[in-house]
């Protein structure tokens, strides 16, 4: 009988250290997890990037995403690293405040002078202290900073200039 006992403690003894290793192995099960995809590129000729994000989904109601740039020799990403404003991501499905399943939306940046740039696309969900990364800094090379104001240059804006002044 004491040998059956010991049995006993000795199988309830292994299946709680197991149960222990798990939650050790897996300390995000029920934790926020944003997951998805993006591309990050670079508009030729106008001086921008923008980030495109697809199958976006959470675990926690949804707060927002958007792109962060930094230096391109930066081997830490951070707020001494940081160039510029972050951008929103947005989209019909990124919808904040929901759960979401397969949203998709996009985001371009103010222009950047000429040069190599890193990316970063992080999103934020309910309860989040840091944001989430789930896509890859992702490095970009910058031309054609140089455009007028409003986004255009040459013909075109000249063109789009002359009617603005006469109302059409």
């Amino acid at each position: 009988m004491a040998t059956s006992i010991k049995r006993r403690l000795a199988g309830v003894g292994a299946i709680a250290g197991l149960s222990a290793l798990a939650l050790i192995a897996n300390p995000a099960m029920g934790s926020a997890a944003i997951t998805g995809g993006a591309t990050v590129a670079a508009n030729a000729g106008k001086g921008t990037i923008t980030t495109t994000i697809t199958g976006l989904n959470t675990t926690k109601a949804f707060v927002k995403c958007e792109g962060t740039v930094y230096r391109g020799d930066a081997t830490v990403l951070d707020k001494t690293t940081k160039v510029g404003e972050s951008y929103l991501i947005v989209g019909a499905s990124m919808v904040a405040g929901q759960v979401l399943t397969g949203a998709s939306g996009t985001g371009t940046s103010a222009t950047f002078a000429d040069g190599e740039y890193q990316v970063r696309t992080k999103c934020k969900e309910e309860g989040d202290v840091d944001y989430q990364d789930p896509i890859a800094p992702v490095r970009v090379t910058v031309t054609g900073a140089t455009a007028t104001p409003g986004g255009s240059s040459g013909l075109e804006g000249l063109l789009s200039g002359l009617l603005g002044q006469f109302g059409s």
